[in-house]
């Protein structure tokens, strides 16, 4: 027996293996080095969409043509700029003065800001907005049917949705999307907003959708004007946003927008 080539053959795997370690140790790292990477979404569920809120996502351009979609991108008439990767949610908003993201995991803002605090639950709130009504068709959200309301002298079919406990970022807000029962289109939404709040809020806002552009097959906002709502009544118009220069594609966006630049403030947590 030839003790000298067992031996060799011995400390020749245990060369091999600790060289193929070293190597997975180092992609590891590479892999987790600030780099954000496209997220990879299989085909979307819908399995709990009740029929009322399909019908009103067929008559946007439907539920499974959206979430085809990789990017969404804005100017707003308050002077920002939008671009959202829509597989993952990343966004970046720019201003004239600072510049806001979140790469999937922290939202940051650049330069640093006294409002950081509250950046993480509200940096997205017009992006949330202005895709409705396919931002709600996300897993872990409820729909109920209810009374059809009047607004202004005209009747609209009601859905509300909610969500289950732990969903989101603020999981015990409420919406109602009320739609014309003759084209399924939107035209109002109600919301509660909690902000993160451990209560529910049983204040409503209203917010009425009647300018819509269709790009790629999905028919969108073109405004969203907040009214005046208080007990039941509805006011004049309040508020006004407009949203001009969209591009909905599905071409994914270069990453890099999302990542964290060197010296950014990190929101933080709630």
């Amino acid at each position: 027996m030839n003790f000298t080539a067992e031996f060799n053959q011995s400390e020749m795997k245990k060369y091999l293996i600790v060289f193929l370690m070293t190597i997975l140790m180092g992609c590891g790292g590479t892999k987790t080095d600030n780099k954000i990477e496209e997220v990879k979404m299989g085909p979307p569920k819908t399995e709990h969409h009740s029929a009322s809120i399909t019908k009103v996502f067929e008559a946007h351009g439907g539920f499974g043509n959206w979430s085809e979609m990789k990017q969404l991108s804005y100017d707003m008439s308050n002077g920002q700029h939008h671009l959202i990767e829509l597989q993952s949610r990343y966004t970046r908003i720019e201003s004239e003065n600072d510049t806001t993201g979140f790469d999937g995991n922290e939202v940051w803002m650049m330069p640093a800001t006294a409002n950081a605090s509250r950046a993480r639950m509200t940096y997205n709130l017009y992006f949330y907005f202005y895709a409705f009504p396919f931002v709600v068709g996300d897993q872990g959200v409820i729909y109920e049917d209810v009374e059809p309301m009047n607004i202004l002298g005209t009747i609209y079919n009601g859905v509300k949705v909610s969500y289950e406990s732990g969903v989101g970022e603020s999981s015990k807000d409420n919406y109602i999307i009320y739609s014309d029962p003759e084209t399924n289109k939107m035209a109002w939404l109600m919301y509660t907003a909690t902000f993160g709040g451990e209560e529910a809020s049983d204040r409503w806002s209203l917010i009425k959708y009647d300018q819509w552009q269709t790009i790629n097959g999905i028919t969108i906002p073109k405004s969203l004007q907040w009214y005046q709502y208080t007990d039941g009544e509805v006011g004049g118009m309040r508020n006004e946003v407009l949203f001009e220069n969209v591009k909905l594609s599905k071409e994914v966006p270069s990453m890099d927008n999302f990542k964290m630049p060197e010296g950014a403030q990190v929101a933080p947590k709630g």
